[in-house]
């Protein structure tokens, strides 16, 4: 069972719908010329689901989307997807071979995984500067992360530690948790893994980045980025919503793995309702159903405000992907900010 296995098929259309792309450019040039904040630079994608699912021309329309934004704790995400293929992975490998102990597996997994893993290290963590020859090198601390499984679901499943870093990291939204799950994925196969599903261009360097453990305690590597000098964390509108697009159509991973992370982000919501979702109060016509927010500081001290969002048009029965990033407080309170955020996503979801 290889553990890199390739880009996945991108499911979103090759163009924008254009219904979808005219209310929402028609909607941001009205929220321009009245002063709205934000609307100007804001990073912003819809992509429709229902009557596409499982598809891979999903409509969709965006503004400023291939550009990279540092993204907070959003690219959390990340972390939770990669560590959810990890364990699939393995699971498979010790299915394959017909292991039955940790040992046998944790032995087995050491010998496929880490000679893979060095072969689809990146170039900015294997030629970094600002890493150690161990950070450069690092694989993944299997026992932390794994074990033999209980359930009927997985031979391999993940340890107590790891699924209390789940909790902590998505539902909880904090800090511990991810640091926690990056230590123990290590930057080679957390970074490697996200360049070969197709998530991140090296060549350009653009798409989703996770080279920084939330906690300073391992040195972190970053690339440029269009909102802040540099970023350690940070993803493009459109790749991000890729990922979600394929995790809404239980394609990331696999169907138990989606639907095992679909859990985590439905149940973030329900602790933050005036955060997460921060842009529709519970009763009206759009419902996020799942969530992940990134609040965080640029280096100029200003906060920056990012998402990513099922979300469900509740008098439609439609469903949609949302990404936005790149909203900046600037002394204004989140409502202030994301009002506007939200009136571009509404005009655009009820075009479709």
């Amino acid at each position: 069972m290889p553990l890199f296995t390739g880009s996945y098929t991108d499911p979103l259309d090759s163009s924008t719908n254009s219904a979808m792309q005219a209310a929402l450019n028609t909607t941001q040039a009205s929220l321009s010329a009245a002063g709205a904040p934000n609307v100007d630079n804001l990073a912003v994608i819809v992509v429709a689901l229902t009557g596409f699912e499982g598809a891979t021309n999903h409509p969709w329309a965006a503004l400023r989307e291939q550009d990279e934004c540092y993204s907070a704790s959003l690219i959390k995400i990340a972390a939770m997807y990669t560590a959810f293929d990890l364990r699939a992975s393995a699971d498979q490998l010790a299915t394959d071979k017909g292991l039955t102990t940790w040992p046998q597996i944790e032995a087995e997994l050491k010998a496929t995984f880490d000679p893979d893993i060095a072969a689809h290290t990146p170039s900015l963590i294997s030629g970094s500067t600002a890493l150690g020859p161990a950070d450069k090198t690092r694989k993944p601390n299997y026992s932390a992360v794994l074990q033999l499984g209980s359930g009927p679901d997985f031979l391999v499943d993940f340890t107590p530690a790891q699924t209390s870093a789940f909790e902590d990291m998505m539902v909880q939204q904090h800090s511990p948790g991810a640091t926690t799950t990056i230590h123990g994925l290590g930057y080679p196969y957390l970074d490697g893994k996200i360049a070969d599903d197709g998530f991140f261009d090296s060549t350009s360097s653009q798409g989703l980045w996770l080279a920084g453990d939330y906690a300073g305690v391992w040195p972190a590597v970053r690339i440029p980025c269009v909102n802040d000098v540099d970023t350690a964390q940070g993803t493009t509108a459109r790749q991000l919503a890729g990922l979600l697009t394929l995790l809404a159509d239980d394609k990331l991973v696999g169907q138990k793995s989606s639907q095992g992370m679909k859990g985590l982000m439905a149940r973030a919501g329900k602790l933050f309702p005036q955060t997460t979702p921060p842009i529709w109060p519970p009763g009206g016509q759009f419902l996020a159903t799942h969530g992940k927010v990134g609040i965080g500081p640029l280096k100029s001290g200003q906060t920056v405000i990012s998402e990513g969002l099922l979300v469900s048009d509740t008098v439609r029965n439609k469903r949609f992907v949302v990404v936005y990033q790149n909203v900046i407080q600037d002394g204004l309170t989140q409502r202030q900010v994301l009002v506007p955020v939200a009136t571009l996503i509404e005009a655009t979801m009820n075009a479709f």
